[in-house]
């Protein structure tokens, strides 16, 4: 039953994850950013890297 219980847990966690991730791109299309849970939260963006 233990088991179970953690594969469901694994399972539901790398449900949520993958349902929360995606990119962003630019109006050029030509640079884009990946995030887990939040666009704002993202490494590219925060530093800027996409900025026209």
């Amino acid at each position: 039953m233990k088991n179970v219980l953690k594969l469901a847990v694994i399972a539901l966690t790398f449900t949520a994850l993958s349902g929360c991730t995606g990119s962003t791109y630019n109006k050029e299309k030509d640079c884009s950013a990946d995030y887990l849970l939040v666009p704002a939260l993202s490494i590219p963006t925060m530093i800027g890297a996409c900025d026209p």
